[in-house]
């Protein structure tokens, strides 16, 4: 039977075409453009301030943490480094005073897909709120269902965010940068 299956014109026509189309879903699903190479280190402010927290004794300190698009791209990579589990990669970030744009490249069921989203910041008791407000997947919008799952493990992990030993006064976003104050508990 096996023999009759693999000689069979009507097989290789129909495993022709799974692969096909296997190769042009890959191919569709890509992301587009050459790999973007970042060098993954934390911000020179958000150093500065991790340095503090580990040290001690600064409670009641003021801190200001000033980060540029680049800056933030590079701390994104800096912990992707430290998190290799996570399949993210090839982070680009954009900054404006309407929200924070980022993009990069997902590996999802085996494939490498361009992802990428928009997401507002708001502060609540000194703790930063992150919303997304869109994220699509290869060029394609995420169903509700799945973006609200996303939320709420975003959500989870701002709610860590409470126990820092930080209080965040205020948040602004800019061209290009965004700003962040507080005091240190």
């Amino acid at each position: 039977m096996i023999k009759r299956l693999l000689t069979s014109s009507n097989f290789w026509v129909a495993f022709v075409l799974l692969v096909t189309n296997g190769i042009a879903w890959a191919y569709a699903l890509a992301p587009s453009g050459p790999a973007v190479e970042v060098q993954p280190r934390l911000a020179t402010d958000i150093e500065g301030l991790r340095h503090k927290l580990n040290e001690g004794g600064h409670s009641g300190e003021p801190f200001v943490v000033d980060v540029t698009d680049q800056e933030a791209v590079e701390t994104i990579a800096w912990y992707l480094n430290r998190h290799p589990n996570i399949p993210f990669g090839e982070p680009q970030v954009s900054i404006t005073s309407s929200g924070i744009s980022a993009r990069g490249v997902a590996e999802i069921a085996g494939l490498r897909v361009g992802l990428s989203g928009r997401a507002d910041i708001e502060l609540r008791d000194g703790v930063p709120i992150v919303t997304l407000e869109d994220l699509d997947v290869a060029g394609v919008a995420v169903p509700g269902l799945v973006r609200h799952r996303i939320q709420a493990e975003v959500d989870t992990q701002f709610g860590l965010a409470q126990d820092l030993p930080l209080i965040i006064d205020e948040v602004v976003l800019g061209e290009g940068r965004a700003t962040v104050r507080g005091v240190i508990r």
